[in-house]
C-alpha cells in the first residue's frame, strides 16, 4: 500500500527556511512515528536536508529522490519516473507501507498512486516560503475521518482515494 503523510496549515502552508514553518509538536512526532515506524519513507532532498530530521530516520527503510547520490549509509537515492521507481519500491517491499512525506512537488507527483492521506491540519496560518496546492491535491481523494489533537492545535485527516481509473 503507499500512503501519504504530511503536515500544513490552514493555506497548504509546510515549511519554512528549510524546516517545518510551526513550533516542535512532539504530539504530531508520535503520531508521524506510530504511522511510519518499521515501513518505507519517500522524500524529497530538501525534506531530506531539514536540520532537524534525523538522517535516516530510525526504523524506516528510507528513499531520497534525488539527482545526486546520497553519501550516506541507510538510505537509497532514487531518480527518473518517480511513480514507477515508487511502485518498484512497493514491489521489494510487499508487506509494507510505503509512506510519501514530502516535499509538495513529490506529493503532487504521486498523488495518483497514493492509496490514502494522512494529513495533519496545524489551526491558523503560519508563515511559510513551502506550501502545497491542498484543493489540488485532494481533488481525486474523499474523506473518511478526523482525531482532533489533545491540545487542538491540530487535527489527523484520514483521506481515500476514489480515483476509479486507478489501477487496483
Amino acid at each position: 500500500m503507499i500512503k501519504a503523510i504530511f503536515a500544513v496549515d490552514h493555506w497548504g502552508g509546510m515549511g519554512l527556511n528549510g524546516t517545518l514553518a510551526w513550533p516542535h509538536n512532539s504530539e504530531d512526532l508520535k503520531y508521524f512515528k506510530s504511522m511510519t515506524e518499521g515501513q518505507v519513507v519517500v522524500m524529497g532532498r530538501r525534506t531530506w536536508d531539514d536540520p532537524k530530521m534525523p538522517k535516516p530516520l530510525p526504523g524506516r527503510t528510507t528513499y531520497v529522490v534525488s539527482n545526486r547520490q546520497l553519501d550516506h549509509i541507510g538510505a537509497y537515492t532514487i531518480r527518473g519516473n518517480l511513480v514507477d521507481r515508487i511502485q518498484k519500491i512497493q514491489e521489494s517491499h510487499p508487506k509494507k507501507t510505503i509512506w510519501i512525506i514530502g516535499g509538495p512537488a513529490i506529493l503532487m507527483e504521486t498523488k495518483d498512486i497514493v492509496d490514502e492521506a494522512r494529513i495533519t491540519h496545524f489551526k491558523g496560518q503560519y508563515k511559510t516560503d513551502v506550501q502545497i496546492d491542498l484543493r489540488e491535491y485532494l481533488k481525486m481523494f474523499r474523506f473518511i475521518g478526523v482525531k482532533p489533537g489533545l491540545d487542538r492545535s491540530l487535527s489527523w485527516v484520514t483521506y481515500k482515494n476514489i480515483d476509479i481509473f486507478k489501477p487496483l
